[in-house]
């Protein structure tokens, strides 16, 4: 999902439903963000979450042939292309957590 399309989906929720939350946080070691909003919807409080990362275009594998011996990753990752991870939470009144649901469940 491209950012105009996640600003319009915020957009609809924004005035279908209102804001509960709504953050965004940086992780600049990671060179990852992550977007969330907090909404009271028809099925209860919902929480949806969005996170964009860089495209992992090499993995490269530091390791030694001694027993015992540690093994590192080192990643090499994009410049200019990214993606998008979208992920669906409701509240569980009873558990007092965030339950995952599947978005392609939400039309059935």
């Amino acid at each position: 999902m491209y950012q105009g399309k996640w600003e319009d989906l915020v957009d609809k929720i924004e005035k279908l439903f209102g804001f509960i939350d709504h953050t965004t946080e940086e992780y600049p070691e990671r060179r990852m963000t992550v977007e969330t909003v907090v909404f009271d919807g028809a099925s209860g409080k919902m929480k949806l979450e969005r996170t964009v990362k860089p495209v992992v275009l090499e993995e490269r594998a530091s390791y030694s042939k001694r027993i015992g011996g540690e093994v590192s990753f080192d990643y090499v990752l994009s410049d200019d292309e990214y993606v998008d991870t979208i992920k669906l939470y409701r509240w569980d009144r009873i558990s007092r957590e965030w339950r995952p649901l599947d978005i392609a469940d939400l039309g059935r």
